[in-house]
């Protein structure tokens, strides 16, 4: 009878053993979709610990998992790298990843929680385990309605238990088939000119099995291979010079092994550009002369002849004497328009002069290209000049303006000082004549005019002439007196 009871307690005991598997899982905190992009929930996190805790599993503590992922500057939450499952391994000794991912959350009109579970092995990065699950107040009734949830708090332990009911009996803590894995690999840069330098390094996870690795290669195009170097165990570099054929280079690993076998891993491309970007610039002026002039705001616009992502770009204006009267620049693609404001770098408005605006954009490769286009400020309103002679039966009144930008529109008004109008005249051609016919010679009043111009660009002035007969010159106007007659001794 003893030995009987005895046995049956040695066989209760190994059945025990047996269903308190000895594995450690890391718990990575529950990503929660809920509360967006960046949301996590400690307390479900929590949760399923204590859950896995009761089932005789070994729980790495969570501020170890905290510091890992800061060390390692894992910003996204519900997956890791293939690199970074390894590294729990090395770093944290958990033999598996516990991922959770929270899909639904919400309190009204009924409490209810979605959530997703995944085991992953850091031995060979594989998914072993995983279970969908939800459950709402609607779900869970009690007797007499004791203790039923109300809230999402009150659901979160009644998830996670359900979720974990169909967690597996037994976990290989070893893969099965190991073989080589690329944790790592990085090419650059991807976008180069002929005779940039281009470089590539991997890490690498050697086969627990008997392949050992005896050549590491990196096989550039169709058939340029080059050795790589290794810098660290099972980490290799190499660089090489961009080549002069435009287009896109292939780069894959080879690795080759002492046993005959070959294993070759894609890494990807990089491209080789032997152009630079073309475009032009597009600017709202009216043209005089040989530049393009302007009086307040100046819109400008890129023009290309052939689109293609740039790296960065710069945009400034500068006068004749190279100081820089605004600028921009930024990474990425241009605006697609600009406008100066006509105004210098403290905002004050900038002189009347010419201007050169200078665009000068980078594509991927760091080929430039720079184009310029000059403008001419005129912001100042014209010049009239108004001169008055003396005719056999009128008053001849001149109308010109001093600038070079040419007028759109003049009008002139010729009327007595008390007001009374005498003559009007309109027009768009200068210079112009305008004849006045003399007043009576009873009329005392004075003669007064008011010109008013617009040049093309739009700018306006207005002058008023208080007596035109002042413009007249009288000196001129009289005969020049005969000269006397002058002796000039001879010698």
């Amino acid at each position: 009878m003893k030995k009987l009871l005895i046995i049956t307690l040695l066989t209760i005991t190994t059945l025990i053993a047996s269903s308190a598997q000895a594995v450690t899982v890391a718990v990575f905190p529950v990503e929660d979709l809920s509360e967006g992009r960046n949301g996590v929930n400690f307390t479900l996190t929590d949760f399923l610990q204590q859950n896995l805790q009761e089932k005789g599993i070994e729980v790495v503590p969570t501020d170890q998992v905290i510091s890992f992922m800061s060390r390692n500057r894992i910003r996204w939450l519900g997956f890791l790298g293939t690199s970074h499952i390894y590294q729990v391994l090395d770093d944290l000794g958990a033999d598996f990843i516990l991922f959770g991912t929270v899909s639904q959350r919400q309190e009204l009109p009924l409490a209810a929680l979605g959530m997703v579970l995944t085991l992953v092995r850091t031995s060979d990065a594989r998914t072993v385990w995983t279970e969908v699950g939800g459950v709402s107040k609607a779900d869970v009734s009690n007797f007499l309605a004791i203790d039923e949830p109300e809230s999402i708090d009150d659901l979160l332990p009644v998830l996670s238990q359900q979720l974990l009911n169909s967690w597996p009996d037994v976990l290989e803590v070893t893969g099965r088939n190991p073989c080589i894995v690329v944790e790592t690999s990085r090419l650059s840069a991807q976008h180069v000119k002929p005779g940039d330098e281009v470089s590539c390094s991997v890490k690498i996870r050697p086969p627990a099995g008997s392949e050992t690795i005896s050549q590491v290669l990196l096989k550039i195009g169709e058939d340029n291979y080059l050795d790589m170097v290794e810098i660290a165990p099972n980490s290799y570099s190499v660089f090489w010079a961009a080549p002069d054929l435009e287009g896109s280079q292939p780069v894959s690993l080879v690795l080759r092994c002492q046993s005959g076998r070959s294993f070759v891993f894609f890494i990807g491309n990089y491209q080789v550009d032997t152009h630079s970007p073309k475009l032009s610039l597009k600017v709202a002026g009216k043209k005089v002369d040989n530049f393009l002039a302007f009086n307040d705001k100046l819109p400008i616009t890129p023009v290309w002849q052939d689109p293609e992502p740039l790296s960065r770009w710069s945009l400034f204006i500068q006068n004749i004497g190279g100081q820089v009267m605004a600028g921009t620049e930024n990474k990425g693609s241009l605006p697609k328009r600009f406008v100066w404001k006509g105004q210098r770098p403290d905002g004050r408005k900038a002189d009347d002069g010419i201007y050169e605006i200078v665009l000068k954009v980078w594509d991927r490769a760091n080929n430039a290209t720079v184009t310029t286009q000059k403008v001419y400020l005129k912001s100042n309103p014209p010049i009239p000049l108004i001169n008055a002679a003396v005719g056999d039966e009128s008053l001849i009144v001149t109308l010109d303006s001093e600038d070079a930008i040419p007028v759109d529109y003049w009008s002139a008004e010729i009327l007595y000082s008390d007001g009374e109008v005498l003559l009007q005249s309109q027009g768009s051609d200068l210079p112009v004549d305008i004849l006045i016919p003399f007043p009576s010679s009873s009329d005392s009043r004075k003669l007064e005019g008011i010109v008013c111009m617009k040049d093309i660009l739009g700018n306006k002035v207005q002058k008023k002439v208080d007596n035109l007969m002042q413009l007249v010159n009288i000196e001129d106007d009289k005969p020049e007196p005969p000269k006397q007659q002058e002796w000039v001794p001879e010698f």
